[in-house]
């Protein structure tokens, strides 16, 4: 028997269908996918995905972990969803996001590439200040905007995020 596989929208998008049958999704993903590939979401309904949804307990186990290294600045609710429902049901996370596979391999949860060759170490982040250069403490949830982190407290820079050394 096949092992359990959470699929990220890039899986949805790139893999052959035949591939995707018996996978599991979150219910933002279908949004993400008319949005990114609607040709794509119009079939959804036919390829056999498995629609779920994580428990409480497994997403703030993940949000802990994301906020200690720093990924939950960089990553989205789905993505959070995701990682969440892959530790819950001790499937295969399927990403080419290297947060999503940084907070994997923390969680030690197994991940395999949709067509990305992968991390080879995980990293921690910081958030700094692009004007001041202070640090500044991670934020409590998700990003909904990739690259948006917010302003600097102090001077009103722009935030970015840096690899903790």
């Amino acid at each position: 028997m096949a092992e359990a596989r959470v699929l990220d929208t890039a899986a949805l998008i790139a893999w052959p269908i035949s591939e995707l049958s018996g996978g599991m999704i979150v219910q933002h993903q279908e949004e993400e996918l008319q949005r990114i590939s609607p040709d794509r979401a119009a079939i959804l309904d036919s390829l056999g995905l498995v629609n779920c949804q994580p428990s409480q307990e497994s997403m703030d186990k993940v949000a802990i972990t994301a906020k200690d290294s720093g990924d939950i600045s960089g990553i989205s609710e789905t993505d959070l969803s995701l990682i969440s429902l892959a530790l819950e049901r001790s499937a295969i996370l399927v990403t080419d996001d290297y947060r999503m596979q940084n907070i994997a391999t923390t969680l030690e949860i197994p991940w395999q590439t949709v067509s990305e060759v992968g991390i080879r170490e995980v990293w921690s982040w910081v958030l700094i200040c692009s004007g001041c250069g202070i640090e500044v403490a991670a934020s409590e949830s998700t990003n909904a905007e990739p690259n948006e982190y917010g302003n600097c407290h102090d001077c009103g820079s722009t935030l970015r995020l840096k690899r903790r050394k």
